[in-house]
This record gives structure tokens, C-alpha cells and sequence, in this order.
């Protein structure tokens, strides 16, 4: 028997409560893959790896801090602040400000009303916290606080090499903080090269050596005189090892580049140089700036002729000298830099390669090559074009001078959006050739 009772319907569940002020979003399935293939990554590639691509994480992330930072204390709303692009995996609310993480790891970027007239409408109560309202100087501060952040970055690590790790003496940062320039004669043997008399004479990296055929030996540089004019004579090398003298005897051989003179296969190793805190930042801020014009002179070098020879290595495939399956600890499995490669852009892949050869050599080099990374990035990212940094400091100066004795004047970004389009392919293609090229024939 069919029932047709009527019931009252049943009543609906009670709205969900909004999340209270800074609740975590839940975390899903693509953070759990972000992991994975960081771990992957570090058992397939090793921890050098994962060393310089958090470092490279660290330098994204605190750009965008420079942005943060400088738009809060302007008076800007900033509505998101996210680490990487894509689907959302993880975020929080912080009053007026998300922040969190996506999934695909090509960068990062901080969310500021009302930057251009393409910019989505802002309610009428919101206008006067736009960036587009802010004064000049504070605009020009916000834009450019992203590469300001990557030229401080560099500084400190440079600072840290000084005064905290210490260089080489013998380098050429040693002998600029008075390391052999200043008679430094405390050196050992650092490295002993394979095949060399000096192996098979059982010298050994550590050793101080003493004197070769009886002549003394203070400096590196006494090396060659005595060695250099005798090749294949038998002599008589005297060493101190472990507090102990050792006479060895040794056959000198000959230079691999001029058979006519001698060698005796030997590197030194020059005990660091530290400088206090006070010089470290004096010679810190002294290298910051030097780099800075160098690496200025190669972009312009570069952008005004080295662009064909780029894009010849490109149709050519590299050089083809490289093998990315050789190379010893440290190299990366690349070759030596070669006349031509000033030409050379080096990608984000070449960047991370090297720096994790770099990593496993020691943190000094590791340190160096970041620091000179942050200041190729932030005069990069100073280009007057958009959608880079230096585009919205050219628009925000152009809207400044079109502003003096009149009315405040606002460029019309879309006018813009053809030359910006082309700029990011010419981006894609460089970056993609790049890539190829460090892949194909590294360097480094």
C-alpha cells in the first residue's frame, strides 16, 4: 500500500560560518605533489640541488617582500601576497591580505589595487589606498623595492664572505683584503694534479712545502722559477707534513701547453682572509657596486651585438665541446667557459646547475655566485619595459613630468599592451633558448 502522507520537508542545514579572521585554508592533494617532488628531486638529483633552489626560493620570496613591505607602509591595500603561480594549495587571511602557495614553482607575486586604468574597478572607498593615487615618490619606492631587496641581498652575502666564511688568500678577493698582496707566505699544496710528478712523487694536498732541490720555497710564485727551466731532472723535494719533514725525491715533467718547460703539478691553498664587520661592508658595498656596472656593461654588450652570436649558438646547437656525463665534483659536468661565451645568457636551469656544484666545492663560491644572481636580476628586472619592474618606473616618471604644473596626469596602460605582449615572447624565446643551450652545451 503506497503511503501519501504528506511530511513536512525537512528542514535545510544551517549556513556554514565564515572562517574566522586568519583560519588556514585546507591544505589538498597538490601540496602533498609540491612535496613529493622536492623529496624526488633531492634523492634523484642530490642535496646541492635542493640547496640552490631554495636559495633561489628565498631570493623570489623576498623580492616580493621588498614590494610588500614598501606598498604597507605607503597606505596601499595589498589583497595577495603568493609564493609560486596556478591552482591555490595552501593559503591564510591576515586582515585585508591572503597569503599562501601555488602549485607551479615560476615565481611569485604581491596583488596592489588599482596599478593601472586595466586594473578591475575599486570601490569608491578604496580609491585614495590605489597604488595609481600614491605620490611619485612612494610609486617609484614600491616598484623598485623588488630589485632593491636583490641588490641588499647580494651586499649581505658578500658581507658574510668577508667577515664571517673569509676567501681564499691567494684569490684574487684574498689578495684584495690583503691576503697575498700583503706577503702572505702561509700556504699548503691544495690540490695535486693526476698523472703529474708531484703525484708520483706522493706529494699530497696539505702538505707545506718546503723546498725543491734545495732552493727554498716562501710563496706559490717561487714554484715556477725553480721547477719551470728543468724539465725532466731529478730533484729533491722536502715537505712538512703533520709536523713531520719529509724529503721526497721527484722527476720534474714537462708543461702540457710548452713542452720546453717544466712541471711539477701543484695547486695552493691559502688560508682564508676575515676582515672585521667594518671593512667587510666597506669593501661589501665597494664589490656590490663594481658587479653592478659589469654586469650592466654585459647586458649592453649583449642587447646591442652579442644577440646574433646568441642566437648562431642556438642554431648550431652550442659549441658541442660539452658532455653533460663528464666532469669531477663540482663542475657540474660542463666545460670551462671559451672566448664567444660573453654572448652567453645563462638560464635559471644553467644558474641552479652551477650552483649546485658550486654548493658541493663550499659555501664561499656558493655564496659569491648568488650574490652576483641578485644583482644580475635586480638591474634585469629595471629594464624600462613592461611587465617588468623598470616598466612601471618608466609610467610612473612619464605620468610624474607629464604632471609638472597642470593636473595630475594618468598613462593609459593598454596603449602599452602590444609593446608589452612583445616583450614577454621575446622573454619566452630567449628563456626557452637559454635553456636549451645549458642543456646541450653547459657552462660551468
Amino acid at each position: 500500500m503506497t503511503d501519501t502522507t504528506v511530511r513536512p520537508s525537512e528542514p535545510p542545514p544551517p549556513p556554514r560560518p565564515p572562517k574566522p579572521e586568519g583560519e588556514v585554508a585546507g591544505l589538498d592533494w597538490r601540496l602533498g605533489l609540491l612535496i613529493a617532488g622536492i623529496v624526488a628531486l633531492g634523492v634523484l638529483a642530490g642535496k646541492g640541488w635542493l640547496l640552490i633552489i631554495g636559495a633561489l626560493v628565498v631570493m623570489i620570496f623576498l623580492h616580493e617582500l621588498g614590494h610588500y613591505l614598501t606598498a604597507k607602509w605607503s597606505g596601499m591595500k595589498v589583497t595577495e601576497f603568493f609564493l609560486f603561480f596556478g591552482p591555490k594549495i595552501w593559503s591564510f587571511k591576515r586582515g585585508e591580505t591572503e597569503y599562501g602557495i601555488k602549485l607551479i614553482p615560476l615565481g611569485a607575486y604581491v596583488r596592489i589595487i588599482g596599478m593601472s586604468n586595466l586594473d578591475p574597478e575599486v570601490p569608491p572607498e578604496d580609491e585614495h589606498r590605489t597604488y595609481r593615487q600614491q605620490s611619485y615618490p612612494k610609486r617609484l619606492l614600491v616598484v623598485s623595492a623588488g630589485s632593491l631587496m636583490h641588490f641588499l641581498q647580494a651586499f649581505v652575502l658578500f658581507v658574510v664572505v668577508f667577515s664571517v666564511l673569509g676567501v681564499p688568500g691567494g684569490g684574487t678577493l684574498g689578495e684584495r683584503l690583503g691576503g697575498a698582496n700583503a706577503g702572505q707566505t702561509s700556504w699548503t699544496i691544495g690540490n695535486v694534479v693526476a698523472g703529474s710528478a708531484a703525484e708520483a712523487a706522493g706529494l699530497r694536498t696539505g702538505d707545506d712545502l718546503v723546498s725543491i732541490g734545495g732552493e727554498p720555497v716562501s710563496t706559490f710564485d717561487d714554484v715556477g722559477p725553480l721547477v719551470g727551466p728543468n724539465p725532466g731532472d731529478d730533484v729533491a723535494v722536502v715537505v712538512r707534513r703533520d709536523g713531520e719533514r719529509v724529503e721526497l725525491g721527484a722527476t720534474i715533467g714537462t708543461n702540457p701547453d710548452d713542452a720546453e718547460l717544466g712541471f711539477l703539478g701543484i695547486g695552493p691553498d691559502y688560508p682564508a682572509v676575515r676582515v672585521n664587520p667594518l671593512r667587510g661592508a666597506v669593501e661589501s658595498g665597494r664589490l656590490t657596486g663594481e658587479v653592478m656596472g659589469q654586469t650592466v656593461q654585459g647586458l649592453a654588450s649583449f642587447f646591442t651585438g652579442g644577440v646574433g652570436d646568441f642566437a648562431a649558438d642556438v642554431a648550431d646547437g652550442g659549441s658541442g665541446s660539452a658532455d653533460p656525463a663528464i666532469g669531477g665534483s663540482g663542475s657540474g659536468g660542463g666545460r670551462a667557459p671559451a672566448e664567444g661565451d660573453e654572448s652567453r645568457l645563462i638560464s635559471i636551469y644553467g644558474v641552479a646547475r652551477i650552483g649546485a656544484g658550486a654548493s658541493e666545492d663550499g659555501m664561499v663560491g656558493f655564496l659569491l655566485l648568488m650574490a652576483g644572481v641578485n644583482i644580475s636580476i635586480g638591474l634585469l628586472n629595471l629594464v624600462p619595459l613592461l611587465p617588468l619592474d623598470g616598466g612601471h618606473v618608466a609610467i610612473a616618471t612619464y605620468e610624474r613630468i607629464r604632471s609638472i604644473g597642470g593636473r595630475r596626469h594618468m598613462a593609459d596602460v593598454s596603449r602599452l599592451l602590444p609593446l608589452t605582449y612583445a616583450v614577454l615572447m621575446a622573454m619566452l624565446l630567449l628563456g626557452v633558448s637559454s635553456i636549451y643551450l645549458d642543456i646541450v652545451d653547459p657552462i660551468g
